[in-house]
């Protein structure tokens, strides 16, 4: 008994140190927004946006001239084509006609080793020429102000690279209870007080929202340094903060929205491009973080119930020991993933339901590795990637 009152004191210390410490709070409590008053450069840099688009034609109509109409002098957007198969081509030319600074180009067939995405973000950073650029996606809303803020930061902290995490915009609950756990579980594992930190190793960014010093990003070679990674957004950070570069994220509110998924066969399929690809494809790490999460995030709701039930039958002092140390770890955990649920505006009982969440990405990233070893490569936009780029 003693063995298992430690094992699960040492799950409640953690939660309570996560919940203290405050790299795990800097992320909610430095959120750049449309009304956040930084100074202006002496000038403004000319910027060009990438957006590698692929089978897109539903939603470009609503996102692509937000991206144009930036309050941003000489700001150009430059959307490739990645050879879509629906009404893309005909969608981006009515738009085009509406936006000089637009220009679409057709992606060319991906070549060996390379992932759809880095591709055609590659091919749109040829076709720019200027000293900054925002990489962002087709399904991505910005405010007018968005790279102008951006821009305003990098500036004021001297930045090489500032990226932006998404509001996110939800039409079920499942999409909620998913991504808000999703993100709590991102902040713990990468915390922002601690990618923002260039003494910590860690990285971090937001692929829908990258505004990168094209210099700083030449020198790690661009998107062929992560031409193979399905996860390019944080590889990417991580080759910039290693190679030297002054990193940078920040949540918003207003700057930049999406919605990531559609219904819940898009959320699933898109989980599962990232879950196993999270784990850089090795057993090992699947097992451990398959373990790991199921005791640690799933289980502390059964542990207090198993524990007031036990208190309930016994009375005795382990059994009041181990209720009291259970409910404490399911308070700390509410606590953490409270954080998340204000800052995205969910309802206050959203705040019980991480175990649900990481229950479901658990289910996730079982198929997502099931999907790599036997399904015959990760399935995404049409396309099978049998590796971690092939």
């Amino acid at each position: 008994m003693i063995v298992i009152l430690i094992i699960v004191g040492a799950f409640a210390v953690f939660w309570l140190a996560l919940l203290v410490n405050p790299a795990y709070r800097a992320g909610y409590e430095t959120v750049l927004d449309a009304a956040t008053v930084l100074p202006e450069p002496a000038s403004l840099p000319a910027v060009t946006i990438i957006v590698p688009a692929r089978n897109e034609a539903k939603i470009m109509p609503e996102t692509v001239p937000t991206l144009c109409a930036q309050d941003y002098p000489g700001l150009g957007v430059v959307l490739v084509n990645d050879q879509s198969d629906d009404d893309s081509a005909a969608v981006l030319a009515a738009i085009g006609k509406q936006h000089a600074n637009l220009l679409v180009i057709g992606g060319s067939p991906r070549p060996e080793g390379w992932c759809g995405k880095p591709w055609a973000v590659k091919q749109g950073v040829d076709r720019a020429a200027t000293p900054w650029l925002c990489f962002t996606d087709a399904d991505m809303f910005f405010h007018p102000l968005a790279v102008r803020q951006a821009m305003r930061l990098a500036d004021q902290g001297g930045y090489d690279m500032v990226s932006l995490f998404p509001t996110l915009i939800f039409s079920s609950e499942m999409e909620k209870i998913g991504m808000a756990g999703l993100m709590t579980i991102i902040g713990l594992i990468m915390p922002p007080g601690k990618a923002n930190d260039p003494r910590s190793k860690v990285a971090l960014a937001a692929g829908g929202f990258i505004l990168v010093r094209r210099e700083t990003y030449e020198k790690i070679g661009g998107h062929e340094a992560v031409k193979a990674e399905i996860i390019d957004d944080v590889n990417l950070a991580k080759k910039l903060k290693e190679s030297g570069a002054k990193t940078h994220s920040r949540l918003t509110h207003d700057l930049t929205s999406t919605r990531m998924y559609e219904d819940f066969n898009d959320l699933w399929e898109g989980l599962s491009k990232n879950a196993y690809a999270g784990m850089e494809y090795q057993p090992r790490k699947f097992w451990v973080g398959l373990i790991f999460g199921i005791l640690f995030v799933v289980l502390p709701p059964v542990y207090v119930m198993i524990g007031l039930v036990w208190l309930f039958r016994a009375h005795s002092a382990w059994s009041l020991w181990f209720a009291a140390i259970a409910i404490v770890m399911w308070t700390a955990q509410c606590l953490m993933h409270r954080r998340t649920v204000r800052f995205m505006r969910l309802p206050c009982w959203h705040t019980f339901l991480m175990p649900v969440s990481i229950a479901l990405y658990c289910a996730i990233a079982s198929h997502s590795a099931w999907q790599h070893h036997f399904g015959g490569g990760t399935v995404w936009k049409g396309r099978k990637y049998a590796k971690s780029g092939g």
